[in-house]
Formats: C-alpha cells, structure tokens, sequence
C-alpha cells in the first residue's frame, strides 16, 4: 500500500487509533467546521483561487500535521506516516452557489447539502498519496460583487479536535489577509513540499491519563431508555444547520443566569426535553454524551495554536420524571429544562474534580489503554444497543482573529461558523455542535440514516422529506423560552460571553466555572 512507503513520524496514541481504526472500518469518516469570509472593502482585479492557494500555502508550513497520515499495519503498531508534498489543486475544490443565500437566513440547504456529501466521502481515495484533510471553497451567488465565500474545512478526527478545527481557520484567515494586503501579485505555486517540521504529541504522551483503581460507581437508574436503533453499517451521515443571530439567544441566556445554569448545561437539557416531546410517553430515560477538551489540563507550549486531539467525555442520565412540573396551558419554552439543567452541571463539576492522588484529572479515555484491538472491540459491538441517546458538542465562542497591535483593521471579516461532523455508528443516534462567533449561533445536526424511529424523523411531518424534525423544535424552543419574558435591550454580546458562550477555542465546559 502505498501508505506504507511513508516516512514514519511517531507512532499513534489510542485516542488517535480509535479516530484512525473507525475511519477504517467505516464506522466514522471526518469532522469539519465551515466559516463565511466577505472582503472589509473592495477588492479590484482580486482572484479568489490564487489568494486561496496562497493562503493554503502558508497554513501547510506552519501545521506540519497537514502532511501526516494515520498508517495502519497488519501486525505494528499504527503510526503517522508523512507525505513528502500536497498539490493545492487535488485537495481544493471550487463549488459555485446555485442561488442566493440570505447574510441572515436562519438555513442554508445548500451549504447542507454540501456537508453531508463531504461527511458521507471518507478519505481513502488515494490513501497514501492525498492527505487526510481537504478543503472546499463555496463561491457566494454574486461572487463578482461580494467575493465572499464560505471555506469547509474537511479533516480527519485523528489529527484535530474542535479547537484543531478553529485553529486551521484562524490560520487561514491570518494569511488571506495577508495575501490581500500585500502589494506583490504573483503565482503560488500548487506544489507544497513539507518541511519535516514535528507535529503535536499524543494525548499520552502529554497527560499520565491514570486509571481508578476501583471501578467509578454508576448513578444510571436501570429506566426504559432510548437510544435509537443497535449499532449497524452502514453509517450514512444525514446532516441539517441552523444559524441563529446572538440576540435571539439572549433571552436564553438571561434566563440561564437566572436559574443560576450555564448555557452550556442548559443547551443539552433544552434537546433532551424536546426530544421527550417527540418520544412515546414510554420512554423513561436519556443519556447525553458531553464532549470536553483537554486542553487546558496539558502543556501550554505544545498545544496552543497546534493542532492535535485532545478530547475526553462524560455522559449524565436524563431521567423523565426529574422535568420540571409544567401547568398543562404552558408552552414548552424553558420550563421542563432546569432540573436537568442543574444535573448536568453537577455532573460536569463532579467530572471535573474527579482527579488521581497526584492531581491529573481521571479521564474517561484512558480506558483506550485497556483496549488491546480497539478494531475487534468496534467491529464486534454491531447489532448491540448504542452507549447514549445523544450528544451535544459546545465550542462556545470562536472569535475573530485579532491583528498585530497597530496594525490596520482586517482586511477580510469572518461571518457565519458551523461546526460539523459525521455519524458515529457506534455513538448517539443524534449529535447537535454549537458554535458562535459572536454575531451568529451555529447548530449543527448529524444523525445516522436509520438510527432514528420515524417519530423523530419528519417523514410524516410538515413537508415529508424526511428531514430531522428536531431542528425545527430547538428553534421553536429556543423562540418559545425568548418569548416568556421581554427581551432586555442592552444584554448583548459581552454579557453573553461572560455568562456562557465563551470558550475562546475550547470546550467552554471546561474554562466556565460552574
């Protein structure tokens, strides 16, 4: 194979095999996080491909990991093999917009519909030869007025997490304003030779991840729960998104600090309760997975601006009779969610404080280290019951990137975020990411074709697509809770950080004090 010829960099830690054997397998594909770029003034004679090119260009040099491929032998051990050069024509794609799309629409089927394509396209086309990464450059419907585009960033989960993710866009930006400012007109060329540069260490390589010695005692009640359909292959990913301007969610937020929550905690309860009005009233039981970085519990001067997989997460049980009393002539709204909302943040603290006698946080990873196949391990738990109902992956506050002190405002503004990802056959039947930029809250929602019951699915619902259902809900819940109390004036964005949707690149679970 033609992966096998690489130059060997390091050998994989277990929490990037299990990125590295699932993509294998099929049991998992790519992540991804797309962002708008729209030029701060106007750009004569500006061609879109060579600025990205050369924008491209210059992130390769600063993330070596870009030339690094997961290398899984029959018998050694897996590792990261490297690439020698990528040619920029190979892994980025152009794709013109059919139609407009609103600057403040709420959807955007078309972007959709792009995502879900490039998280059903795993990366083993020309595996050994083209990276694990790609890039697709969605061209604005008046690209010759606006030169405003929206760049997907399609990566592999073995070499970044969320805040990777975040990380490669801020790069990227830097250098396309960069590349605007700058006087000197010329061709970049498509060949990019790596510079042998190191890349990040292993999770284990950077935390001791010490195992308990006894066994953590589980508080899950033995309920009547839903997890959707046993795992299965194959995982096709279905995927929706809904932007969300920062002002509808203050009402949310003013209520959150009311109630003294987290939105971060009060988010995962909010779909949990919607979920419960679209369950048979049998269902007893909810078990959300809660996705935290580690980031901040590892060396600084490896891991900051460096892109790598960090990633740990905790699961609480979301039991039906915990909701909040509701008076029957009461809309959905807020009300229903604090009991679990409360639950989930004493779980996080619990999570959190849950540390080894020397210190280290125990981290629910670590369990990797006992798993000597963790390819026997996925494959044999098809057919068996999935480990949670859903998953709600919050990166709070991806901000825009800041200039060189002095330095004239930026030449090129980033809009819109989402944060993506495909299906996990062995995880939640539903995940929900959450990123916001300060001016728009971006929901994206995965689902696994046939996870799902059709009560769940909109197939007989509002326009029979069979499109997720539970966008709409969370709109209509979140408008409903919005429309409880009214809206303050003034409650706007540095309060909103301060209180919740603030992670400055990582999981806000962890940086929030609860």
């Amino acid at each position: 194979m033609a992966e096998g010829q690489l130059n060997k960099i390091r050998r994989l830690g277990k929490l990037e095999q299990l990125s590295a054997v699932a993509h294998h397998i099929d049991f998992f594909t790519n992540t991804g996080l797309s962002a708008h770029y729209a030029p701060a003034h106007v750009l004569p004679d500006f061609d879109l491909e060579e600025a990205v090119y050369g924008a491209l260009s210059q992130v390769l040099n600063q993330h070596p990991v870009l030339f690094a491929i997961p290398v899984i032998p029959e018998k050694d051990e897996p590792y990261w093999g490297r690439l020698g050069s990528i040619d920029l024509e190979k892994v980025v794609s152009f794709v013109d917009r059919s139609q407009p799309c609103l600057t403040g629409g709420q959807t955007d089927d078309e972007l959709d519909s792009l995502l879900e394509r490039q998280h059903n396209t795993n990366f083993k086309a020309g595996y050994g030869t083209l990276p694990v990464w790609r890039l697709v450059i969605l061209k604005d419907y008046d690209l010759e007025l606006s030169k405003g585009f929206t760049a997907s960033f399609i990566a592999h989960h073995s070499m970044t997490d969320g805040t990777g993710l975040q990380i490669f866009h801020d790069s990227f930006q830097k250098a396309l304003c960069g590349i605007t400012s700058s006087s000197n007109e010329q061709t970049v060329d498509r060949a990019v030779f790596s510079n042998n540069g190191p890349i990040a260490p292993s999770l284990e390589e950077l935390h001791p991840l010490p195992i308990p010695t006894s066994p953590p005692a589980s508080n899950a009640t033995q309920l009547n729960e839903w997890r959707g359909a046993p795992i299965a292959l194959p995982c096709n990913t279905r995927y929706k998104s809904l932007s969300l301007p920062s002002n509808i969610m203050e009402r949310f937020v003013q209520d959150c600090k009311k109630h003294r929550v987290a939105p971060t905690a009060a988010l995962p309860s909010l779909v949990a309760r919607l979920l419960y009005d679209n369950l048979p009233s049998t269902v007893e039981a909810l078990t959300c997975n809660l996705p935290v970085s580690l980031r901040s519990d590892l060396p600084p001067k490896l891991v900051e601006g460096v892109m790598g997989n960090f990633i740990d997460a905790f699961k609480v049980q979301l039991v039906r009779s915990d909701l909040d009393q509701v008076s029957g002539d009461s809309s959905i709204g807020a009300t229903g969610i604090w009991n679990h909302a409360k639950k989930i943040q004493q779980a996080t603290r619990k999570y959190f404080a849950n540390a080894s006698p020397s210190g280290e946080l125990y981290a629910n990873v670590a369990a990797l280290k006992l798993i000597p196949d963790i390819g026997a391990a996925l494959a044999g738990s098809i057919g068996h019951p999935r480990g949670e109902s859903f998953e709600v992956s919050n990166l709070g506050t991806f901000p825009e990137v800041k200039n060189a002190k002095g330095a004239a405002k930026s030449s090129w503004h980033r809009g819109k975020v989402l944060l993506s990802r495909c299906a996990y056959a062995g995880g939640a039947p539903l995940v929900v990411c959450v990123l916001n930029n300060e001016e728009f809250v971006g929901f994206g929602f995965t689902w696994q074709d046939g996870s799902m019951e059709e009560s769940i699915v909109e197939a007989r619902g509002k326009n029979g697509t069979g499109d997720l259902n539970c966008r709409d809900i969370v709109i209509s819940g979140i408008m409903l809770v919005r429309g409880q109390l009214k809206l303050t004036r003034g409650f706007g964005v540095r309060r909103l950080k301060r209180i919740g949707f603030s992670g400055h690149g990582a999981n806000p679970q962890r940086r929030i004090p609860l």
